[in-house]
């Protein structure tokens, strides 16, 4: 019994070492699933935030931030925006219970950017999806390959105006290997890296922006259930990785009105072997008619810009 006691002790300080006003308290352990989890409404109370059940969400707020999660759901919302979390929230009772995982993987780097792995930023990779002979999706009247190239030349010329250094995977109608991309960015020293590309549905009613970065190991991809078993390089970055795509995809909503999507995971070839954090915006549906004809239209390739640009620029200031 006063093993048990010691082991709950020693995983509560340790999930616990980031920011919890100071103290340390046991929170209540459980196995879900073969996976360590914590009672979240403790944990966050440690936290500084007040819980408040919702049907089969609760919603914790505090004077920093605002998170909701819902009964065996993977989406979460952290101040407004989706987030997938790496594993369901489990329920016990009425109690919401988290893997330690999701606190160091998800809910820290985000609720506490001054845990994140501090960097320099002064160089970023624009890699404009498809090309060439590959068009990537296709629309009524247009082709992805020519929609990621214009945002990302407006993105890139916002960038350089703000003292960035910007190279890019391509500036012109040529194919790229999709295993040369990471290659590039490695070549060009950059400090962050930015997958541009439009989405497709069958479903021609879907639109919105979603954000990806690297699933973590150990960890299944968002809406998959199959766990990646291996350590890529672009996983060294795994908490600032979904911080930047979380800041884009927040200033991405706020620069253009667009639907959220929600910040997800994917084992990304481009995203695999990057030695920099990095993360691939998926700007819309081009198979969306009404989505289409704003892809198309230069005030919202402004819009689409700059916002990616704001997320990069409030990324940065985390690192300060």
């Amino acid at each position: 019994m006063i093993c048990r006691k010691i082991t709950i002790l020693l995983s509560a300080i340790f999930i616990l070492t980031a920011n919890c006003r100071g103290r340390s308290a046991v929170v209540p352990e459980s196995s879900v699933s073969g996976r360590r989890s914590f009672d979240f409404i403790r944990l966050m109370a440690l936290n500084g935030a007040r819980a408040r059940r919702i049907g089969k969400a609760h919603d914790f707020i505090s004077p920093r931030f605002r998170c909701r999660v819902s009964r065996n759901a993977r989406r979460c919302e952290i101040n407004g925006i989706k987030v997938d979390l790496n594993f369901p929230v489990a329920y016990i009772g009425n109690t919401p219970y988290v893997t330690g995982f999701d606190w160091h993987k998800s809910f820290r780097p985000l609720l506490y950017p001054a845990t994140l792995k501090k960097h320099p930023i002064s160089t970023i990779t624009i890699d404009m999806g498809h090309g060439g002979s590959d068009p990537g999706a296709i629309g009524a009247f247009s082709r992805e390959k020519n929609i990621t190239l214009k945002v990302g030349r407006r993105l890139g010329e916002i960038l350089k105006s703000y003292g960035f250094r910007v190279r890019f995977t391509r500036n012109s109608d040529i194919k790229l290997p999709l295993e040369r991309v990471a290659a590039i960015q490695r070549s060009h020293k950059s400090d962050l890296f930015v997958s541009l590309h439009v989405n497709s549905a069958k479903d021609r009613s879907v639109y919105g922006i979603e954000t990806f970065c690297l699933t973590p190991l150990h960890a299944p991809s968002s809406g998959a259930k199959v766990v990646q078993r291996d350590n890529k390089r672009g996983n060294w970055f795994d908490e600032n990785n979904l911080a930047l795509a979380y800041s884009v995809q927040r200033q991405l909503l706020r620069r253009t009105g667009a639907p959220d999507r929600g910040v997800k995971r994917a084992n990304f070839v481009v995203l695999r072997d990057l030695n920099v954090p990095g993360i691939l915006v998926e700007m819309g549906f081009i198979s969306n008619p009404a989505e289409e004809r704003r892809l198309n239209n230069s005030g919202y390739i402004d819009a689409l810009a700059k916002g990616i640009a704001d997320g990069i620029i409030q990324y940065r200031r985390s690192m300060k």
